[in-house]
């Protein structure tokens, strides 16, 4: 089974839909071998490369036009259901980045085997750890941490290597009706939009284990997600 994830590291239903997507595929009495791929999104493309990070509260009250009791209320949300999945959100401590960087390291990490171990790695440095993801130093040791060479890592991050690969996930999930992440595809018969309940992704992949290749079709509505224009993650 081939499962692509469109994603971003500061999206926290993206962090939230692969831990029940995780949860799903461990609900079987064999092991359901399935190939994860990490395609590319940005909520914020436009957020300055070279700029410093902005706290997250405030990044949605100036740039998305919430209140602060609205930010407050809809990232405690958030925070309640990480924390009933294991995960852990400090939004107060989590800062907005461009995090184009991050998913060009994310395509190195997948070249070499190491895709998954890294995203994971950058959702817990984002979130839980308040860590700057468009840092250098700060992907390098990640990046390290999960084997990858840190020589090649250091020339990945002075260079624009992948740059065009970012870019045509970004347009290929919207030529397959991405509207906000995360965005599960899977075996490309199948797409979950948002991070849906975790009975969609158990029939989902009991669907796709069963069956024969099919055009793409949507499983339930539009699900929790975090939208590129409002700023809002519901």
């Amino acid at each position: 089974m081939k499962i692509e994830i469109w994603s971003d590291i500061i999206c926290p239903f993206c962090y939230i839909g692969l831990t029940k997507l995780e949860d799903a595929l461990q609900g079987y009495e064999r092991e359901v071998q399935a190939e994860i791929t990490w395609k590319s999104y940005q909520l914020n493309p436009d957020f300055p490369e070279d700029a410093p990070g902005m706290p997250t509260y405030d990044y949605l009250v100036r740039t998305k036009g919430m209140s602060m009791d609205d930010v407050l209320a809809m990232t405690g949300q958030l925070s309640a259901q990480g924390k009933e999945l294991g995960i852990t959100l400090n939004f107060d401590k989590a800062i907005v980045v461009n995090t184009k960087k991050s998913h060009r390291l994310i395509h190195f990490a997948q070249a070499n085997d190491k895709g998954t171990a890294l995203k994971k790695s950058l959702f817990k440095a984002h979130f839980t750890d308040g860590l700057n993801v468009n840092d250098n130093a700060t992907l390098i040791v990640l990046a390290r941490q999960e084997g990858l060479d840190e020589q090649k890592v250091q020339e990945l991050l002075e260079s624009d290597q992948y740059a065009y690969e970012v870019s045509q996930d970004i347009q290929e999930g919207v030529n397959l009706g991405l509207r906000g992440v995360p965005f599960f595809v899977f075996d490309r018969k199948y797409a979950i939009p948002g991070a849906q309940p975790l009975e969609v992704f158990h029939n989902t992949i009991k669907e796709c284990l069963a069956s024969q290749a099919t055009p793409l079709q949507r499983r339930g509505e539009e699900g929790a997600s975090c939208d590129p224009e409002t700023g809002k993650c519901e």
